[in-house]
């Protein structure tokens, strides 16, 4: 079994992967926030609140990391799993459509598998939430050729104007 530590700026539904273990700990999980924290703080306008669960991973230290970047952390209440719903609903659709199709040769591959996943939902993919469009909006032309762009063996698909 495989540990993702990921964020998600709810505001721009942007995902950042900081990284993937089978023997997740403290010390792991504050190596990667550290190895993070810039990207997520890069947006000053947009950042404000961590929410976070109450696993004994999330220290204080990984705490205090965001506080001395300008975050607020906030943990949810036990057994609350409603309460991270932006969390809850990024893993179940990563699973529903993509890791579902596959049978993860390891670490390595389940890399792969996530970053390419990642890299559609963060550019092409449509989201509900934002009136079905993508995160990363192209100006596309109403004219020319429609083509297709394939990952991950054809089960993400990205149809285009050339």
């Amino acid at each position: 079994m495989f540990f993702v530590l990921f964020f998600i700026n709810i505001k721009t539904r942007r995902v950042y992967i900081a990284g993937a273990t089978q023997f997740p700990n403290q010390e792991w999980v504050n190596k990667q926030t550290k190895n993070t924290l810039h990207l997520l703080a890069s947006n000053k306008n947009d950042k404000s609140l961590l929410i976070r669960d109450r696993d004994k991973k999330f220290s204080n230290e990984f705490d205090k990391l965001f506080k001395d970047s300008g975050f607020n952390v906030q943990k949810t209440p036990f057994m609350s799993p409603n309460m991270n719903s932006y969390a809850e609903s990024w893993v179940g659709t990563i699973k529903r459509e993509c890791l579902n199709h596959f049978v993860v040769f390891g670490e390595r591959h389940l890399r792969y598998l996530i970053s390419e996943y990642v890299a559609h939902y963060n550019t092409t993919r449509p989201h509900s939430s934002i009136g079905n469009m993508p995160l990363e909006l192209s100006l596309t032309k109403n004219a020319g050729e429609i083509k297709c762009q394939s990952k991950l063996g054809g089960i993400i698909r990205n149809y285009y104007r050339r």
